[in-house]
């Protein structure tokens, strides 16, 4: 018998053994305590996983607590809830449900990739502190060197602000107006000393040229833990603006969306993101077709201001692009 012909039977032998493994994934029953975070990591070595098995299984009404008793279906490198769970009997009383769900374990701890500062405003420029001169002609200033800084906000020696440089100016992709520009970090500026006009500042850091008329924000920590917020209300918005060196962006990117506080966006609020899907060219035109959104991912805002929010995207099946669609999750 050939070498070809034993692989050939080798492979047939294989292949009811592939199928059963397919067919037949370890059963897991959900404890006290579990949640879809933990459940993926446990089982994909993934816990970024679990946006994807909350996406695929629309029953799942809080994205970050499943309950016990539930069954999971374990497959190599996915995992799928089983619809069939009834979360309670309908006998037990509401007193005993109540002591048996688990405790939502809403924080999560992260880490932020991307820059939570590449855009701002027109209202958060105008509003922003700048180098306007510095001690002597030079063109670019360094750490160390002194500039003279004008502030719009109050400010006191001994603060310490964001260099930024102002890029392009962004427009909203669907009505074409002005809303903002991209900025990109070149520092930071510790205030030294009190002026009539002016204050003096030394820069104490510096990545990249800094130049006359670069602006000044407040020095923000990044939050390494971010608590799950439910929306009081669904929110639609738009994806506006993202790192000015990218086109497209993908799991932990930034990206900024057109709403913010004043319209009930806040940090730690679940976002979808999603595309509207338009009709081939073969497609029966006359039924006036309407198809489904395509579901690009899952992000959370990391940020949120009066008119604008920064969002991490946590998972992302496809590329996704300056003026996709995003709405906020209420349940």
């Amino acid at each position: 018998m050939s070498l070809r012909k034993l692989l050939v039977i080798a492979c047939l032998l294989a292949l009811p053994s592939l199928a059963s493994a397919r067919e037949n994934p370890y059963i897991y029953t959900v404890q006290k305590g579990d949640t879809l975070w933990g459940v993926s990591q446990r089982f994909i070595t993934d816990p970024m996983y679990w946006p994807n098995l909350w996406a695929n299984n629309p029953f799942i009404r809080n994205p970050h607590l499943i309950y016990p008793g539930q069954k999971l279906a374990i497959y190599d490198g996915r995992i799928e809830l089983l619809p069939e769970y009834n979360q309670q009997p309908a006998e037990v009383a509401e007193e005993q449900i109540a002591e048996e769900l688990p405790t939502p374990q809403e924080d999560i701890t992260l880490k932020v990739y991307g820059e939570l500062n590449s855009f701002i405003s027109t209202a958060g420029l105008n509003s922003a502190g700048r180098i306007v001169d510095t001690s002597d002609n030079r063109i670019m200033m360094t750490e160390n060197d002194i500039a003279f800084v004008q502030m719009q906000d109050v400010a006191s020696v001994g603060d310490v602000y964001d260099i930024f440089s102002v890029g392009d100016v962004v427009t909203h992709p669907q009505t074409g107006k002005k809303i903002g520009h991209q900025i990109t970090w070149r520092g930071k500026l510790l205030l030294s000393q009190a002026h009539t006009q002016v204050y003096s500042g030394t820069i104490t850091k510096a990545v990249g040229e800094i130049v006359r008329g670069d602006i000044l924000l407040p020095e923000v920590e990044r939050a390494s833990t971010i608590a799950l917020k439910r929306a009081a209300n669904q929110v639609d918005a738009c994806i506006i603006a993202a790192h000015p060196e990218k086109i497209a962006f993908a799991q932990y990117d930034i990206f900024y969306i057109d709403k913010g506080s004043d319209d009930g966006i806040e940090v730690g609020n679940m976002l979808t993101i999603i595309r509207p899907r338009n009709a081939s060219e073969l497609a029966i035109q006359d039924r006036n077709l309407v198809l489904p959104d395509t579901l690009l991912g899952r992000a959370l805002v990391v940020k949120s201001e009066p008119n604008v929010a920064a969002a991490l995207i946590l998972k992302s099946s496809e590329p996704v692009y300056r003026g996709d669609s995003v709405f906020s999750e209420t349940e």
